[in-house]
């Protein structure tokens, strides 16, 4: 009898595993549609509404600042709800309604146009941000130590294919309907609002997910709590590592569009070109990336992907033009991938199960603050150097960043 209540247990549980991986799935692949139909080309859309390169700089920081000024005290409202999951459902679909926002840019004065659409989109980091770092957290709760990797990397890859399919379509109506600047405009109107509705659908798949959590304390006592965070070796010095990498890669963003439309003179085909060669460099790659983890660990898969990045200025360096670039980013796909899923589950492998969403939001709050000033200090460089001082000095700081890592798992050795 004990035997077969076991058994059905485990049945159970093993039912319960395949559906929310499912729904995990689901709710990614709608993510990267929603993200696909209007974040690649938002950099573009800013040059076509009057932006300057000041602008391009702080449509990269200003959603850092604004996610630093709310994620902790947006995770502690969620992490005290009776209902953690039903507050984060909400936050993503306030972030949902932002986007449909956008529909409404063309229609203010010419002037305001750039500075407006910057605002909102900043804006918009306060509910994205605690929905994303939310979500981060969720992913150690709804599934085991063993199985995370996997349904990480599932999640990506098909997430990939979905943003892959997205890109195509978006390039391909861009290109033959975009014949005028009022039809490209009108365009980008479609696709905020097109992007707004499986934003809908994306909510509702995350809202499948079925998890329970422990019951805890309310998080009252936050200088101890902090304490005790910052006193957890472990986190901390990841932490540090993931901090440095996180400047010099944010750094490079808007290096990045600027050098493409300014210096190459993409224009949105061309954008979407570089971004679907990269999905699919991704796609393939998740595979890759899963297996280097499970059998050499994520210390040594985060130092791979990171030194990765580092280099990936320098194939911008080495472009001469819109042909080569593709190409390159064909290698830069490869290891963003793998620094995509590799940094999240070394997270959450130094966090500790009790309060892991406090421990997560730490980390997403010193990057995003990473995220408002890396982008500001990319583009001072680039304003009293050139795009290629620029883009060698963001290569040195990410390269900086990953030996950092190194050091982090020799040091970790060392205690043991």
């Amino acid at each position: 009898m004990n035997n077969s209540k076991r058994s059905y247990g485990k049945d159970i549980g093993i039912s319960l595993n395949k559906h929310n991986l499912k729904f995990y799935i689901l709710n990614g692949v709608i993510l990267n549609i929603v993200t696909n139909l209007y974040k690649p080309l938002s950099s573009k859309f800013l040059f076509r509404l009057g932006g300057t390169e000041l602008h391009i700089s702080l449509i990269n920081a200003l959603p850092g600042l604004f996610a630093f000024l709310i994620l902790i005290p947006g995770i502690i409202f969620i992490a005290n709800s009776k209902d953690r999951k039903k507050m984060f459902v909400y936050f993503n679909l306030a972030s949902r309604f932002f986007i449909l926002s956008f529909v409404f840019i063309p229609y203010i004065p010419l002037n305001m146009r750039p500075m407006i659409f910057v605002l909102l989109l900043s804006i918009m980091n306060f509910p994205e941000a605690v929905f994303s770092t939310a979500v981060q957290s969720f992913s150690g709760d709804v599934f085991s130590e063993e199985a995370r990797a996997n349904a990480i990397t599932a999640r990506n890859k098909y997430s990939t294919v979905s943003g892959l399919i997205t890109l195509l379509v978006v390039g391909q109506i861009m290109t033959r309907l975009g014949t005028s600047e009022e039809k490209i405009l009108l365009l980008y109107q479609v696709f905020f609002i097109i992007a707004f509705l499986f934003g809908i659908s994306e909510v509702f798949f995350l809202k499948q997910i079925k998890v329970e959590y422990e019951e805890q304390e309310k998080l009252t006592k936050l200088t101890l709590l902090f304490k005790g965070i910052f006193k957890d070796k472990r986190f901390t010095r990841f932490l540090f590592a993931s901090l440095l990498f996180h400047f010099g890669w944010q750094m490079g963003w808007p290096l990045y569009s600027i050098y493409q439309i300014k210096y190459l003179g993409a224009d949105e085909g061309w954008l979407t070109i570089l971004i679907v060669t990269m999905n699919i460099s991704m796609f393939f790659s998740y595979s890759i990336w899963r297996k280097i983890i499970a059998n050499y660990g994520n210390q040594f898969s985060v130092i791979l992907a990171t030194i990765g990045l580092a280099f990936s200025p320098l194939l911008f360096v080495l472009s001469p033009n819109m042909y080569v670039l593709t190409v390159a980013g064909g290698i830069i796909g490869f290891f963003t991938s793998g620094a995509t899923t590799v940094i999240l589950n070394y997270l959450l492998e130094s966090t500790p199960v009790k309060n892991r969403i406090i421990y997560v939001a730490v980390h997403a709050t010193l990057t995003n603050m990473s995220l408002f000033f890396a982008p500001i200090i990319g583009g001072t460089i680039l304003k009293f150097t050139n795009i290629f001082g620029a883009l060698y000095f963001t290569a040195i700081i990410r390269l900086i960043g990953s030996a950092s890592f190194y050091f982090l798992g020799r040091k970790s050795k060392t205690e043991k």
